[in-house]
């Protein structure tokens, strides 16, 4: 093999390595289509009553009236 060749063989190597490398598992599965005004996510987790509590107490100290 000449060098141009061998030169030619590492960088097509080199980009097919950072194309994989771009696949990590954490993106897998993701929704690639979005559908306008429709929440996909996972729903939140509910607050413990003492935290909407905490909150309640928190806003009522900031209102005005």
């Amino acid at each position: 093999m000449n060098s141009g060749h061998r030169r030619f063989v590492v960088v097509v190597g080199l980009l097919a390595v950072a194309a994989l490398a771009g696949c990590r598992e954490q993106e897998q599965g993701r929704p690639l289509t979005y559908e306008k005004g429709v929440y996909q996510g996972q729903p939140d987790d509910a607050l413990a009553d003492d935290t909407l509590e905490t909150l309640r107490q928190r806003a009522q100290r900031q209102s005005y009236n």
